[in-house]
Protein backbone atom coordinates (compact mmCIF):
# COMPACT_ATOMS: atom_id res chain seq x y z
CA UNK A 1 0.00 0.00 0.00
CA UNK A 2 1.71 3.18 -1.21
CA UNK A 3 1.10 6.83 -0.29
CA UNK A 4 -0.42 6.03 3.07
CA UNK A 5 0.26 9.52 4.40
CA UNK A 6 -1.05 12.90 3.35
CA UNK A 7 1.39 15.36 1.77
CA UNK A 8 3.28 17.96 3.83
CA UNK A 9 3.49 21.26 1.94
CA UNK A 10 6.50 23.57 1.94
CA UNK A 11 4.94 26.01 4.43
CA UNK A 12 4.29 23.18 6.87
CA UNK A 13 7.76 21.77 6.32
CA UNK A 14 9.36 25.12 7.15
CA UNK A 15 7.24 25.46 10.30
CA UNK A 16 8.11 21.94 11.50
CA UNK A 17 11.81 22.61 11.05
CA UNK A 18 11.47 25.86 12.97
CA UNK A 19 9.59 24.11 15.77
CA UNK A 20 12.29 21.47 16.03
CA UNK A 21 15.06 24.06 16.11
CA UNK A 22 13.39 26.13 18.81
CA UNK A 23 11.41 23.64 20.89
CA UNK A 24 12.97 20.27 20.02
CA UNK A 25 9.66 18.76 18.91
CA UNK A 26 6.81 19.23 16.45
CA UNK A 27 3.76 17.27 15.45
CA UNK A 28 2.03 16.62 12.14
CA UNK A 29 -1.72 16.59 12.57
CA UNK A 30 -3.88 14.13 10.61
CA UNK A 31 -0.79 12.75 8.92
CA UNK A 32 -2.27 9.27 8.52
CA UNK A 33 -5.96 9.16 7.65
CA UNK A 34 -7.93 7.94 10.67
CA UNK A 35 -9.60 5.18 8.65
CA UNK A 36 -6.21 3.86 7.56
CA UNK A 37 -4.91 4.23 11.12
CA UNK A 38 -7.83 2.14 12.39
CA UNK A 39 -7.10 -0.53 9.79
CA UNK A 40 -3.43 -0.69 10.73
CA UNK A 41 -4.32 -0.65 14.42
CA UNK A 42 -6.60 -3.68 13.97
CA UNK A 43 -3.89 -5.51 12.02
CA UNK A 44 -1.40 -4.83 14.80
CA UNK A 45 -3.85 -6.20 17.36
CA UNK A 46 -4.19 -9.37 15.26
CA UNK A 47 -0.43 -9.71 14.77
CA UNK A 48 0.21 -9.39 18.49
CA UNK A 49 -2.62 -11.77 19.40
CA UNK A 50 -1.35 -14.43 16.98
CA UNK A 51 2.30 -14.34 17.98
CA UNK A 52 3.74 -17.67 18.99
CA UNK A 53 3.37 -18.27 22.73
CA UNK A 54 7.16 -18.51 22.97
CA UNK A 55 7.60 -15.09 21.38
CA UNK A 56 9.08 -12.59 23.81
CA UNK A 57 10.69 -9.22 23.24
CA UNK A 58 13.91 -8.82 25.22
CA UNK A 59 13.24 -6.24 27.94
CA UNK A 60 14.93 -2.82 27.83
CA UNK A 61 17.92 -2.29 30.11
CA UNK A 62 18.48 0.39 32.72
CA UNK A 63 15.65 2.62 33.89
CA UNK A 64 13.50 1.63 30.90
CA UNK A 65 13.29 -1.89 32.28
CA UNK A 66 10.12 -0.69 34.04
CA UNK A 67 8.22 -1.06 30.74
CA UNK A 68 9.20 -4.73 30.35
CA UNK A 69 5.60 -5.89 30.78
CA UNK A 70 4.12 -3.48 28.25
CA UNK A 71 3.02 -4.99 24.92
CA UNK A 72 6.01 -4.36 22.62
CA UNK A 73 6.74 -5.60 19.11
CA UNK A 74 10.27 -4.82 17.95
CA UNK A 75 11.17 -4.45 14.27
CA UNK A 76 7.50 -4.39 13.35
CA UNK A 77 8.24 -3.86 9.65
CA UNK A 78 9.02 -7.60 9.49
CA UNK A 79 5.46 -8.40 10.51
CA UNK A 80 3.53 -6.13 8.18
CA UNK A 81 4.06 -4.51 4.77
CA UNK A 82 1.91 -1.62 6.00
CA UNK A 83 4.33 -0.95 8.86
CA UNK A 84 7.26 -1.17 6.45
CA UNK A 85 5.64 1.49 4.27
CA UNK A 86 4.83 3.69 7.27
CA UNK A 87 8.45 3.81 8.44
CA UNK A 88 10.12 4.11 5.02
CA UNK A 89 7.84 6.37 2.96
CA UNK A 90 6.17 9.73 3.44
CA UNK A 91 6.96 13.43 3.58
CA UNK A 92 7.97 13.22 7.26
CA UNK A 93 11.29 11.94 5.90
CA UNK A 94 11.87 15.43 4.47
CA UNK A 95 11.70 16.85 7.99
CA UNK A 96 14.20 14.33 9.31
CA UNK A 97 16.52 14.82 6.35
CA UNK A 98 16.97 18.50 7.20
CA UNK A 99 18.68 17.44 10.43
CA UNK A 100 20.08 13.97 9.75
CA UNK A 101 21.31 14.03 6.16
CA UNK A 102 25.08 14.17 5.73
CA UNK A 103 25.71 17.04 3.26
CA UNK A 104 29.11 15.54 2.42
CA UNK A 105 27.95 11.98 1.75
CA UNK A 106 28.68 12.43 -1.93
CA UNK A 107 27.57 9.06 -3.29
CA UNK A 108 23.81 9.58 -3.12
CA UNK A 109 22.10 12.57 -4.82
CA UNK A 110 21.86 15.57 -2.48
CA UNK A 111 18.08 15.74 -2.79
CA UNK A 112 17.72 12.14 -1.56
CA UNK A 113 17.97 10.92 2.02
CA UNK A 114 21.17 9.30 3.27
CA UNK A 115 20.24 8.69 6.93
CA UNK A 116 19.00 5.37 8.29
CA UNK A 117 16.22 3.80 10.32
CA UNK A 118 17.61 2.81 13.69
CA UNK A 119 14.51 1.41 15.36
CA UNK A 120 10.89 0.66 14.50
CA UNK A 121 8.73 -0.81 17.20
CA UNK A 122 5.15 -0.89 18.39
CA UNK A 123 4.31 -0.28 22.03
CA UNK A 124 1.21 0.09 24.12
CA UNK A 125 2.33 2.59 26.73
CA UNK A 126 0.77 1.04 29.81
CA UNK A 127 3.64 2.07 32.09
CA UNK A 128 4.77 5.65 32.63
CA UNK A 129 8.39 6.58 32.03
CA UNK A 130 10.14 9.32 34.04
CA UNK A 131 11.84 12.32 32.46
CA UNK A 132 14.83 11.17 30.40
CA UNK A 133 16.59 11.66 27.10
CA UNK A 134 17.61 9.05 24.54
CA UNK A 135 21.18 9.89 23.58
CA UNK A 136 24.59 9.34 25.15
CA UNK A 137 26.12 12.72 24.33
CA UNK A 138 24.41 16.03 25.05
CA UNK A 139 25.45 19.13 23.09
CA UNK A 140 24.04 22.64 23.43
CA UNK A 141 22.65 23.03 19.94
CA UNK A 142 19.64 22.16 17.83
CA UNK A 143 21.92 20.04 15.64
CA UNK A 144 21.54 16.32 16.16
CA UNK A 145 22.33 12.91 14.72
CA UNK A 146 19.33 11.11 16.26
CA UNK A 147 15.60 11.87 16.10
CA UNK A 148 12.47 10.02 17.02
CA UNK A 149 8.79 9.90 16.24
CA UNK A 150 5.56 8.41 17.50
CA UNK A 151 2.71 7.73 15.10
CA UNK A 152 -0.55 7.37 17.02
CA UNK A 153 -2.57 4.43 15.69
CA UNK A 154 -5.29 5.48 18.12
CA UNK A 155 -5.73 8.44 20.46
CA UNK A 156 -2.61 8.65 22.62
CA UNK A 157 -2.86 11.46 25.15
CA UNK A 158 -2.18 12.54 28.72
CA UNK A 159 -4.69 10.07 30.23
CA UNK A 160 -3.47 6.92 28.48
CA UNK A 161 0.30 6.79 28.08
CA UNK A 162 0.87 9.97 26.12
CA UNK A 163 4.09 11.90 25.63
CA UNK A 164 5.32 14.83 27.75
CA UNK A 165 8.23 17.06 26.73
CA UNK A 166 10.17 20.01 28.11
CA UNK A 167 10.38 22.46 25.18
CA UNK A 168 13.89 23.70 24.46
CA UNK A 169 15.59 21.14 26.71
CA UNK A 170 17.39 19.64 23.70
CA UNK A 171 19.80 22.58 24.01
CA UNK A 172 20.58 22.18 27.72
CA UNK A 173 24.10 21.21 28.74
CA UNK A 174 23.47 18.42 31.26
CA UNK A 175 21.27 15.31 31.51
CA UNK A 176 17.92 15.61 33.34
CA UNK A 177 19.24 14.02 36.54
CA UNK A 178 21.72 16.88 37.03
CA UNK A 179 19.06 19.56 37.48
CA UNK A 180 17.35 20.26 40.82
CA UNK A 181 14.45 21.90 39.01
CA UNK A 182 13.31 21.70 35.42
CA UNK A 183 10.89 23.84 33.42
CA UNK A 184 7.29 22.72 33.20
CA UNK A 185 6.43 19.80 30.96
CA UNK A 186 4.06 20.09 28.03
CA UNK A 187 1.62 17.33 27.15
CA UNK A 188 1.68 16.22 23.53
CA UNK A 189 -1.84 14.89 23.03
CA UNK A 190 -2.08 12.93 19.79
CA UNK A 191 -5.25 12.10 17.93
CA UNK A 192 -5.44 8.99 15.81
CA UNK A 193 -3.15 9.46 12.81
CA UNK A 194 -1.06 12.28 14.31
CA UNK A 195 2.75 12.03 14.26
CA UNK A 196 5.02 13.71 16.80
CA UNK A 197 8.67 14.19 15.81
CA UNK A 198 11.30 15.05 18.41
CA UNK A 199 15.02 15.48 18.90
CA UNK A 200 16.48 12.54 20.85
CA UNK A 201 18.14 15.08 23.15
CA UNK A 202 14.87 16.56 24.37
CA UNK A 203 13.86 15.75 27.94
CA UNK A 204 10.68 13.72 27.72
CA UNK A 205 8.49 11.27 29.61
CA UNK A 206 5.27 9.32 29.20
CA UNK A 207 2.17 9.40 31.36
CA UNK A 208 0.46 6.56 33.14
CA UNK A 209 -2.93 5.15 32.21
CA UNK A 210 -5.79 6.53 34.24
CA UNK A 211 -8.57 4.32 35.52
CA UNK A 212 -11.25 3.85 32.92
CA UNK A 213 -8.88 4.36 29.98
CA UNK A 214 -6.75 1.94 27.97
CA UNK A 215 -3.25 2.22 26.50
CA UNK A 216 -3.08 2.35 22.71
CA UNK A 217 -0.59 1.32 20.07
CA UNK A 218 2.01 3.80 18.94
CA UNK A 219 4.52 3.21 16.17
CA UNK A 220 7.85 4.34 17.65
CA UNK A 221 10.48 5.38 15.13
CA UNK A 222 14.13 6.32 15.52
CA UNK A 223 16.14 7.70 12.60
CA UNK A 224 19.87 8.48 12.76
CA UNK A 225 22.63 9.83 10.59
CA UNK A 226 24.20 7.07 8.52
CA UNK A 227 27.41 6.96 10.57
CA UNK A 228 25.66 6.32 13.91
CA UNK A 229 25.47 2.85 15.36
CA UNK A 230 21.85 1.67 15.05
CA UNK A 231 19.90 0.00 17.83
CA UNK A 232 19.36 -3.10 15.68
CA UNK A 233 21.23 -4.69 12.78
CA UNK A 234 18.19 -4.13 10.59
CA UNK A 235 20.09 -4.74 7.36
CA UNK A 236 20.79 -8.35 8.36
CA UNK A 237 17.10 -8.94 9.10
CA UNK A 238 16.07 -8.18 5.51
CA UNK A 239 16.22 -11.19 3.22
CA UNK A 240 17.46 -10.85 -0.33
CA UNK A 241 14.05 -11.07 -1.99
CA UNK A 242 12.60 -8.33 0.20
CA UNK A 243 15.67 -6.12 -0.23
CA UNK A 244 15.46 -6.43 -4.00
CA UNK A 245 11.81 -5.35 -3.93
CA UNK A 246 12.54 -2.09 -2.09
CA UNK A 247 13.08 1.38 -3.50
CA UNK A 248 16.51 2.99 -3.22
CA UNK A 249 15.19 5.20 -0.41
CA UNK A 250 13.97 2.18 1.53
CA UNK A 251 17.27 0.39 1.00
CA UNK A 252 19.08 3.47 2.28
CA UNK A 253 16.92 3.58 5.40
CA UNK A 254 17.64 -0.09 6.06
CA UNK A 255 21.38 0.59 5.92
CA UNK A 256 22.05 -1.09 2.60
CA UNK A 257 24.38 1.71 1.48
CA UNK A 258 26.18 2.28 4.77
CA UNK A 259 27.48 -1.14 5.75
CA UNK A 260 31.04 -1.56 7.03
CA UNK A 261 32.87 -4.25 5.13
CA UNK A 262 33.38 -7.70 6.66
CA UNK A 263 36.07 -8.42 4.07
CA UNK A 264 39.59 -8.05 5.58
CA UNK A 265 40.67 -6.59 2.23
CA UNK A 266 37.56 -4.51 1.68
CA UNK A 267 37.17 -0.75 1.45
CA UNK A 268 37.68 1.31 4.58
CA UNK A 269 34.67 3.43 3.61
CA UNK A 270 31.25 2.28 4.82
CA UNK A 271 29.53 4.63 2.36
CA UNK A 272 28.28 3.45 -0.99
CA UNK A 273 25.72 4.67 -3.52
CA UNK A 274 22.97 3.40 -5.76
Amino acid sequence: MKDMYRKINQKELTQHIQNLNEDGYTYVENYLDSTLASTVNSRVDNIFANLDENHATAPPKGYQNIIKNDPILQNAFLQSKDILELCTTGDHLKIYSHFLNDPYYGLIPKDEINFTLSQCNLRKGATSLPIHYDIRLQIQTEKTWSMQGILALDTRARKNGGLKVIPGSHKLELPPSEYDQLPDEVFVDLNQGDLVIFNSSIFHATTGVEEGTLPTWGLLLTYRSWWCKPQFDIHSMIDEDLMNSLTETQKTLFGHYSQPSSDPNGSASARSGY
